[in-house]
């Protein structure tokens, strides 16, 4: 087992116990103010000192000006192991701190070639999970210092529009937040917060086949999930229902129309 190379999301303190028993020993804490889809998220001063040694920062917002700006006036960001971000912005500002820098861009990191180019900026990459499990294989194969997402709800998109609270408001319904929608086929969880609302695909991302492959980091996302339910995921004793996302499905269509 690969246990010392995993990187998960936190919900509550409680779980780090948990986490330690399985021997999971790198944690990551969504910040608050920073986070776009996470209900559960955390300020650098409750974040336990003892932890931050061996624990990282996320902040998954396209930022603003503002968000920016915030940003810069953090303290203690370097009392932690790293920090994994979306905004390409939070590059310059943490070149100089002697931590870890992860991007994680969702859906962008997908070809060898930006992978290699965003790795003359950061530690690590996180791929993302839109491919399937032999094109992941060969970005890894290939590149060092790359990372995995393997479980969690995938984001399928965010929008910085309040979604959920305009629609129930237009339609003069009771607002429920998470919401789960359903289109044709297909289930979205929904969540929003100040900074926007996202949709996360659902059921959960069972990506544990991945850990087959020699990478960096195995990432989870712990988010609306019990941290029993992914210990046992992760044991392989759930009996959540879970699928395997794109690892065997291709997303290349050839359009209908005539041939020349």
């Amino acid at each position: 087992m690969k246990n010392k190379n995993i990187l998960i999301t936190i919900n509550d303190l409680k779980d780090i116990e948990d986490l330690k028993e399985l021997g999971i020993e790198n944690y990551v804490f969504p910040l608050k103010d920073f986070c776009v889809g996470i209900p559960n998220t955390f300020l650098i001063s409750e974040i336990p000192l003892d932890v931050r040694s061996h624990s990282y920062l996320y902040l998954n917002r396209v930022l603003d000006n503002a968000g920016i700006d915030n940003f810069k006036l953090l303290e203690n960001i370097e009392s932690f192991k790293g920090i994994i971000f979306d905004d390409l912005g939070i590059i310059p500002l943490v070149k100089d701190l002697k931590i870890e820098h992860i991007l994680y861009l969702s859906h962008f990191n997908t070809n060898k070639e930006s992978i290699k180019i965003y790795l003359e900026y950061v530690d690590s990459v996180i791929l993302s999970s839109d491919i399937t499990y032999e094109e992941t294989k060969e970005i890894v194969t290939s590149i060092p210092n790359v990372s995995l997402f393997i479980l969690g709800y995938p984001m399928a998109m965010y929008s910085r529009r309040l979604l959920i609270d305009n629609y129930t408001k237009f339609h003069h319904l009771e607002k429920k937040n998470p919401l789960v929608i359903k289109n044709s086929s297909q289930e979205f969880l929904v969540y929003e917060n100040e900074y926007g609302t996202c949709f996360y695909h659902m059921p959960v991302f069972n990506g544990l086949s991945l850990r087959n492959l020699d990478c960096k980091y195995y990432f989870i996302s712990s988010a609306f999930l019990d941290i029993k339910d992914v210990i046992a995921i992760l044991n392989g004793e759930s009996k959540m229902e879970t699928d395997d996302g794109f690892l065997n499905k291709e997303t290349i269509y050839k359009l209908k129309g005539e041939s020349k």
